[in-house]
């Protein structure tokens, strides 16, 4: 997939002539909560976050295409015994992005997205809530992967400040991930908030 990722920036790359790359900086919050071994809701973490992209104008109109990869570093305690699990996430984000002609600074993105979560935990076994009752679950002893597909939504402003050096210009990004959205039990959501560096 990351192969994909390259081959798609290195097109762009020499097929349009307007590109932007940046690197963001922030945080990624999971929006639904999980229950701990009591039972008790626990509040997911901020959790540090970075990404590269690419902003490609396309044939000079207010849309273009706007591919990123990104890392989001989580340590989650756990609930028992074992230690905590340690849980990496790589990113591909495959966005739209569509400027107003109301206002240059403003990007409005839409697309795409995989994750792959990375889990490593230092094994036995987690007593969870099961309805009425309590179960067991195996906690991972080695890195065990997981994939998952997105819709994404989110805007882009740029404060258009001509900055001089290798840094050209700053800006904001708010972005929402939908997982599973046809799955009303299963559904779940996650955003990205963090600043941009256009070089």
């Amino acid at each position: 997939m990351f192969k994909y990722f390259v081959l798609t920036f290195m097109i762009f790359q020499t097929s349009l002539t307007h590109s932007k790359p940046h690197f963001f900086t922030g945080f990624n919050k999971v929006l639904k909560d999980t229950q701990d071994s009591n039972g008790k809701l626990e509040d997911k973490p901020f959790s540090p976050t970075l990404g590269f992209g690419y902003n490609f104008n396309l044939f000079d109109s207010g849309f273009g295409f706007s591919p990123q990869i990104g890392y989001i570093h989580t340590k989650q305690v756990a609930n028992d015994s074992y230690g905590k699990q340690r849980v990496h996430t790589i990113f591909l984000n495959w966005d739209l992005i569509w400027i107003s002609s109301l206002s240059n600074n403003l990007a409005f993105r839409f697309g795409v997205g995989n994750f792959i979560k990375r889990t490593k935990g230092e094994g036995g076994k987690v007593k969870i809530p099961n309805g009425s009752g309590t179960d067991y679950a195996r906690r991972p002893g080695k890195t065990v992967s997981s994939y998952s597909s997105t819709f994404n939504i989110g805007a882009d402003y740029n404060f258009d400040l001509q900055m001089l050096g290798w840094i050209e210009d700053i800006g904001l990004r708010f972005e929402l991930y939908t997982f599973r959205p046809l799955s009303k039990e299963h559904r779940n959501y996650a955003f990205n908030i963090g600043a941009l560096l256009y070089f």
